[in-house]
């Protein structure tokens, strides 16, 4: 007899494998962004064309364009893969959390998610996308920190890191068990992203099949997966941006040589003085180019997944 995945399962095992193929397939555009952010605090008002120019400058003297495009793809891998797995199994343990909380039922274990979720309202997707997000948030966090350090340098930079391993290995030797937590106040206000398109999607989902008079569990073509994930996503990203770029600057090599510049308010009164609020959404093009296309790939490959196994 085969085996038979739990819910939790399934969700956990899609996940991973959404977070790791979209990972790939995206790499280059997340490399482009986080080094736009980190220009947010830079004197220079460069801008995507020189970020390019850069890493083109760069992948000449370290060998091949290709290599320097997927520079820091292994903790990108490790962190992505982890995170979502992590949010998705968390997601589905927190919404049977609250339905059972909310509904006081004794019987809800012998309804299936579908019915659970079809019953719940955006106010109870927030809290349990809330919840998961937070948890996430803390246990990857020190991931994060090693994937900006190692992806706003090039190879041959002096204070870079050649790899995830020397990357722990030194923060944990110049900073110290503090040092993985950098950026964390912003991680956890920048939940609300993932709290918000969580809600937008399932709320969207949920009604697309009352509209349709769908009552059971059944998949979404890629297409309508496309259409949910796109509006989602668009509302999620541009809400909550300015708190990534906080969190990508605070976690940068610039906030270590710089603590008194980098801390929070000073950070974000140093932005504002130097472009205005506009300075707080630097690089939010060059995410959403990048979060539209991995997200539709991820909730593809995550949907298909999921009713596969």
């Amino acid at each position: 007899m085969a085996h038979e995945f739990t819910p939790l399962q399934r969700e956990i095992i899609a996940g991973l494998s959404a977070g790791t193929l979209t990972t790939v397939a995206t790499h280059p555009l997340d490399l482009v962004k986080l080094r736009l952010q980190l220009l947010a605090t830079s004197h220079q008002s460069h801008g995507y064309t020189e970020v390019i120019k850069t890493i083109v400058t760069d992948s000449k003297a370290n060998g091949t364009f290709i290599r320097e495009a997927y520079r820091g793809l292994g903790v990108n891998l490790v962190g992505n893969s982890i995170a979502w797995g992590l949010y998705f199994g968390l997601y589905r343990f927190s919404k049977d959390a609250v339905y059972r909380m909310w509904t006081k039922d004794p019987d809800s274990d012998g309804q299936t998610s579908f019915q659970k979720d079809s019953t719940m309202g955006p106010l109870f997707y927030l809290a349990s996308a809330a919840l998961s997000g937070i948890a996430t948030a803390v246990l990857t966090n020190p991931i994060w920190v090693v994937k900006t350090r190692i992806m706003s340098t090039n190879a041959r930079a002096a204070h870079g890191y050649k790899t995830m391993w020397d990357g722990i290995r030194k923060i944990y030797t110049q900073e110290g068990l503090t040092g993985f937590w950098r950026g964390l106040l912003p991680s956890l206000f920048g939940v609300g992203q993932g709290a918000i398109y969580f809600t937008a999607y399932d709320s969207l989902k949920h009604r697309y099949f009352a509209s349709r008079g769908i009552h059971k569990e059944q998949k979404l073509d890629n297409l309508e997966n496309i259409a949910l994930t796109s509006v989602s996503r668009m509302v999620s990203v541009s809400a909550v941006y300015p708190l990534q770029l906080l969190k990508s600057n605070l976690q940068s090599f610039e906030a270590v040589k710089q603590q008194n510049s980098y801390k929070l308010w000073a950070l974000i009164r140093s932005i504002y003085y130097k472009d205005g609020a506009k300075g707080l959404y630097k690089g939010l093009s060059a995410n959403l180019v990048r979060a539209l296309p991995s997200t539709c790939i991820t909730f593809c490959i995550y949907e298909n997944m999921r009713h596969w196994l």
